[in-house]
């Protein structure tokens, strides 16, 4: 399943960089927007371009991402650059005529593409493992800071190849991106919290604690009208967990009382596992 997502998430950004970005000359941050400046200078294609600025940055920066980040990430670079510089063998590419237009769908195209390779832990790779890199060496130096020079550089580098137009498409189509990244990060990892008033309350908590993976506060109640002792258990839970936590109350003891309410902020130990294939 994560592989399937790394996949897709590859293709869907190859078919936006390919459509969109190349035809258009909207212009990118990072290891792209160095790569789309190169294929302008030299005409050198931007998937190869990508995997060999790319390769070394995995290389040196296998110790602070880990085996399995950079092997996934790897195999998204990979198939990403593969796709983008054969895209034409698949499919037909033509100059698409509105740049701002194509610059706002790059963004939610690319957002939607992300979100599924941080699902299944993967990444595009790109600049941030250099600043990473540079900030394991340098501690005195930010890791924001770096970013943030790095992507001056890129985006100067980029205004004076392809021009200020670019970088401003550029601009539009990062701002896009990070929208609908929030907006999907939101939808999937936003919170609730339950309150479960019932008299089976052994079965129900061992139950959350193994197929939702979460603790729970449990309290003695006593029923106002009925003068019957039961259980008050409290938990907080991803918005995606929730239909599975009603499938066990309503398995184990329909009568229970259950309320759910949104929460805004979360302090203390709580793990979010919301992207991530459940």
């Amino acid at each position: 399943m994560e592989y399937s997502l790394l996949i897709i998430g590859s293709i869907i950004l190859a078919f936006t960089t390919a459509v969109f970005m190349i035809p258009c000359n909207i212009g990118s941050g990072g290891v792209t927007g160095i790569a789309l400046s190169l294929n302008k200078i030299f005409g050198a294609k931007v998937g190869l371009t990508t995997m060999l600025i790319n390769a070394p940055l995995f290389i040196f920066g296998y110790k602070l991402l880990g085996k399995k980040f950079t092997i996934r990430s790897t195999f998204v670079v990979v198939i990403t650059s593969v796709l983008i510089d054969n895209m034409n063998k698949f499919i037909s590419i033509n100059q698409f005529n509105d740049t701002l237009l194509a610059s706002i769908f790059c963004g939610a195209l690319f957002g939607v593409g992300m979100s599924f390779i941080f699902i299944a832990y993967g990444s595009t790779g790109g600049l941030d493992i250099s600043a990473k890199i540079i900030n394991n060496n340098f501690k005195s130096i930010q890791l924001s800071t770096l970013l943030l020079l790095q992507d001056i550089v890129v985006y100067i580098l980029v205004g004076v190849v392809m021009g200020p137009r670019s970088v401003m498409y550029a601009i539009i189509m990062s701002f896009v991106r990070s929208k609908t990244m929030d907006t999907i990060q939101e939808s999937l990892a936003s919170s609730r919290q339950c309150v479960i008033i019932c008299e089976e309350s052994d079965s129900i908590i061992n139950e959350i604690q193994t197929r939702l993976a979460r603790g729970v506060t449990v309290l003695d109640a006593v029923g106002g009208y009925s003068s019957i002792n039961k259980k008050f258990i409290y938990l907080v839970i991803q918005r995606n967990q929730l239909s599975t936590l009603k499938e066990i109350v309503s398995e184990i003891d329909p009568t229970s009382f259950v309320t759910i309410s949104p929460v805004n902020n979360i302090l203390g130990n709580f793990k979010n596992r919301a992207l991530t294939v459940q």
